[in-house]
């Protein structure tokens, strides 16, 4: 196919100007009304002209290889016609002017016009072609072997405008007719007429188009035929002027400045955005930053907060000791003599839970404190994060509906820590062996007060009534004695073991330390989540960014390659 060089430029640069839409389409990238991109699909146009049965469309045949144009010996084209390419249809757009399609490769390159005779009878068919010839990439003027030299052919090429003469050829036809000597003398008689009549001698090429047809059609080409065809020259020439066409090089270098020029555009954007994800990140980690400084300012603030848990720890303590008094009254030491006394582990039970109890108190109130500090800085967050980055980055992650479970996570890691600090106290069993002292002292001085009423009412009943009154004496003395004791050992137990309570409250609030600082750094890493959906979002734009970099340098490249065809 003639022009196989230009075509191939041509269709690469074109596939590339498509990747290139694909890739600003997908970013948005602006258009730019004032660069339109540069049409490259238009068709070469090649007309031919000629009188009646000059053999015009059996050239046009020739060059496409196909019967595409009724060719015989009588006159078969009556109106003018232009072939192109698509689904077989004729269709009339004015009178005299028919619009072909046909599905040939041939003609997606090129536009055919076939033209009646210049010597037809038909009027108005001269005035319908004569805007094609001026804008047609190549005029044809076809003349026959047999009468080169006729005048209605001269008198239509005569009319051409400067600019159209220079881009016609002469094509004399059928020279498969004529002997090889007689071609030099037809040809220079067709380079004087063609000088007298235009002023200069346009190329001339002998054909014989119809054995060029049947060479191209067949199975097995002949190559002597095809010589002797003479086509091959014809179509070098077509081939040159497409390629050597100021106009068409001129459409594809405007192509190709468009195609750098938006690849630069692209680039810029591109550089732009990364520059501004590269802002996002630093905005992003200046964020962070500030949540760690918080979270560091929470854990230096822990041990002053602990000391809530102190006083807090006290104020239980003397309420366990209050109910170590209680239970250590008189009446219930003596019936606990009979019955067995348990105060030791239920006032440890009572000390466990109330110091449970503290720990999930301080731990509520302390998560609530910290929860509601992310939440007021999470709305200093969220209108930088908009006003920076353009989208909503949601809630807190540790505020609003979730608020109850973020809370409940922190006093749960704390409440498991309760254990391990009681046992740091060493309080178990210290009660123990003193009420075991306590009440055999209290069983000693019930039995001997016993024992002496007993013996006070055996001697009475003896009738040793003053000796009776002397036990009794003795066993009332030895009663009251035990009333004392009780109230002693009493004040004596419960204040030795508040002693012992309060000398522990420090450790106790250091058993909670670590346990304490590690809900810290939970609730805050919860906190952190909050900036989930920013780190997705530059995280996506980054992914994105990435290939469509890669793209553009890869459509560089085949451009800059492009530009060496050119």
């Amino acid at each position: 196919m003639p022009g196989e060089r230009y075509f191939a430029v041509r269709d690469r640069l074109s596939e590339l100007l498509g990747w290139i839409g694909d890739l600003t389409g997908e970013v948005a990238l602006e258009a730019e009304p004032e660069h339109p991109q540069p049409v490259l699909t238009q068709p070469v146009l090649i007309a031919a002209i000629g009188e009646i049965n000059a053999g015009k469309s059996s050239l046009l045949n020739a060059l496409v290889g196909e019967e595409l144009c009724p060719a015989g010996s009588l006159p078969l084209t009556s109106e003018v016609r232009l072939y192109r390419h698509g689904e077989s249809s004729d269709n009339q757009v004015q009178p005299l002017l028919y619009e072909c399609r046909r599905p040939l490769d041939y003609l997606r390159n090129f536009d055919l016009l076939d033209t009646p005779g210049t010597n037809a009878k038909y009027d108005g068919h001269r005035e319908i072609a004569e805007p094609f010839l001026e804008h047609a990439d190549l005029v044809l003027v076809v003349f026959t072997a047999e009468n080169p030299w006729t005048a209605s052919t001269w008198d239509a090429v005569s009319k051409l405008s400067s600019e159209a003469l220079s881009r016609t050829a002469v094509v004399v036809q059928r020279i498969d007719l004529k002997q090889n000597q007689d071609i030099p003398i037809i040809l220079g008689h067709m380079r004087e007429l063609s000088l007298k009549r235009t002023g200069l001698v346009l190329p001339i090429f002998p054909v014989a188009a119809r054995l060029g047809l049947e060479v191209k059609q067949s199975a097995t080409p002949d190559p002597k035929q095809w010589s002797a065809s003479r086509l091959s020259d014809l179509e070098h020439f077509i081939s040159e002027r497409i390629c050597e066409s100021y106009d068409r090089r001129q459409v594809l270098h405007d192509a190709w400045h468009h195609a750098a020029r938006t690849i630069r555009r692209l680039d810029h954007k591109f550089e732009t955005q990364r520059r501004g994800m590269d802002d996002d990140s630093w905005f992003l980690a200046g964020i962070e930053r500030e949540m760690e400084e918080q979270r560091d300012a929470a854990l230096e603030a822990a041990p002053h907060a602990l000391a809530e848990v102190m006083d807090r720890y006290r104020s239980e303590v003397d309420a366990v000791v209050r109910l170590l008094k209680r239970r250590l009254g008189w009446w219930r030491s003596l019936s606990r003599l009979f019955t067995g006394d348990a105060s030791a582990a239920e006032i440890e039970a009572s000390l466990a839970a109330r110091m449970q109890e503290t720990a999930t108190g301080f731990g509520r109130d302390d998560a609530g404190r910290l929860v509601d500090a992310c939440a007021a800085h999470w709305e200093t967050v969220r209108p930088r994060v908009v006003e920076r980055m353009g989208f909503e980055p949601g809630p807190c992650a540790v505020a609003g509906e979730v608020r109850e479970s973020v809370i409940e996570k922190f006093v749960a890691r704390l409440d498991k820590a309760v254990p391990r600090a009681l046992t740091a106290l060493r309080l178990r069993g210290v009660l123990d062996p003193q009420l075991r002292r306590r009440n055999s002292l209290l069983k000693g001085f019930v039995g001997i007060g016993l024992s002496l009423t007993l013996a006070a009412g055996v001697c009475g009943t003896l009738g040793q009534q003053h000796l009776a009154l002397i036990l009794l004496a003795a066993a009332l003395g030895v009663f009251v004695l035990a009333v004392v004791s009780s109230w002693i050992s009493r004040l004596r137990v419960a204040a030795g073991y508040r002693e012992r309570l309060l000398a522990g409250a420090a450790a106790f609030a250091e058993g909670l330390k670590v346990d304490h600082g590690e809900a810290i750094r939970f609730l805050f890493r919860d906190h952190s989540l909050s900036l989930i959906e920013v780190r997705r979002q530059l995280a996506a734009e980054k992914a994105a960014l990435q290939p469509r970099m890669e793209r553009a340098n890869s459509l560089y490249i085949a451009l800059k390659s492009i530009e060496l065809d050119l």
